[in-house]
């Protein structure tokens, strides 16, 4: 969802027990003292494991070789700021570590900051100074680990997806839960080979109107690491910016959907 989006959905958010946040492992980039004591001592007290740098270089490197359930990154840091991080890690050759959700921390958060921030690729924003409930309810919105489609709970594994929202029009019945899982395994591969092919001849045009036709699809399956970038690409071709990045964001959306589909068909196995 655009940034927008997710903070009103926070609004009402379900309260927080000390296990919301068990087994997760969380990377803060923050160079300020005082907050990172105090965004650890948050994080810790429900559970969360988290790992702690400066600046957006180490948080890069950091992303480079491990999974994180979700990046907390500040803005304004030194030797690379929170935006050129979040582009940088976008732009990673592998799929899963380029899709790891990351949240702006910052106190600017003027309607142009926010696009900004979406530009770059973060999934959401916290305004400072730190709230508590919010900082917890962003990470919930925001993390990498759901369960399963099976609904078997006691397993959690890491999914590129979120089926809640078919699962919730489904009644329970669960020959159309498969039935939704092969639609999209069968029709979106060919939509992706087709924004690729588009974007190789530059025909940004189609780039726009395949870009708008996969979002609702990637928003039905819940596949929150593309919800912005898939905006992006549309938006950059409509208004022919940022065409030198295009090849590089629309790669992404195709390594992303291939992993999804392989882990769908595991699902339904």
């Amino acid at each position: 969802m655009g940034m927008r989006a997710a903070v009103e959905k926070r609004m009402m958010p379900a309260p927080v027990t000390d296990k919301k946040l068990q087994g997760k492992t969380i990377l803060v980039a923050e160079d300020v003292e005082m907050n990172q004591q105090l965004i650890r001592h948050i994080l810790e007290s429900v559970g969360a494991r988290v790992v702690m740098v400066k600046n957006g270089s180490e948080a890069l490197e950091l992303v480079k070789n491990q999974i994180f359930d979700c990046v907390l990154m500040d803005v304004q840091m030194p030797e690379m700021d929170g935006v050129q991080a979040t582009i940088n890690i976008r732009d990673l050759p592998d799929p899963l570590a380029a899709a790891t959700p990351i949240i702006a921390h910052t106190a600017n958060c003027q309607e142009e900051d926010l696009l900004r921030y979406e530009q770059a690729g973060m999934n959401d924003y916290l305004a400072k100074p730190i709230v508590e409930a919010d900082l917890l309810d962003a990470i919930l919105s925001n993390s990498n680990r759901s369960k399963s489609v099976n609904g078997a709970g006691a397993n959690e594994e890491f999914r590129l997806y979120d089926l809640s929202m078919i699962h919730s029009v489904s009644g329970g019945d669960a020959a159309f839960i498969k039935k939704m899982i092969l639609l999209f395994i069968e029709t979106v591969p060919q939509n992706v080979q087709e924004l690729v092919d588009f974007t190789a001849n530059k025909n940004w045009e189609q780039v726009a109107k395949m870009a708008h036709k996969l979002k609702s699809t990637i928003d039905s399956m819940g596949i929150r690491s593309l919800h912005d970038l898939i905006r992006a690409v549309e938006m950059n071709a409509k208004n022919l910016q940022q065409l030198d990045r295009m090849p590089d964001m629309v790669n992404q959306v195709e390594s992303v959907v291939s992993l999804c589909i392989g882990q769908l068909r595991s699902e339904i196995n």
